[in-house]
């Protein structure tokens, strides 16, 4: 039983430090509903219990992010740790 999320978020490469992707550009918040898979192993273990107000700052390994395939579409390697800080505004 997953809970959705509303949040904001930005996410960078851990080798050179620039962003890859981010909510805040898309100029609305991220729903997602967490503890169900939907999302990369690193956010639904680092997101729970998470309260609402809270800025979580996110170091996801390769293991718990995209795996070995990595995510071209952001130009992710296998390799890849990841950094994302996330907003958190609002559970339901």
């Amino acid at each position: 039983a997953g809970r959705l999320l509303a949040l904001q978020y930005a996410g960078y490469f851990w080798r050179d430090g620039k962003e890859f992707n981010s909510s805040w550009s898309a100029g609305h918040p991220y729903g997602l509903m967490i503890g169900t898979g939907q999302v990369i192993q690193g956010w639904d273990q680092g997101l729970v219990g998470q309260r609402v107000g809270s800025r979580v700052l996110l170091v996801v390994p390769p293991s718990l992010g995209y795996g070995p395939k990595g995510l071209a579409q952001f130009g992710i390697r296998g390799s890849d740790t990841l950094v994302f800080v996330v907003d958190l505004l609002g559970v339901h």
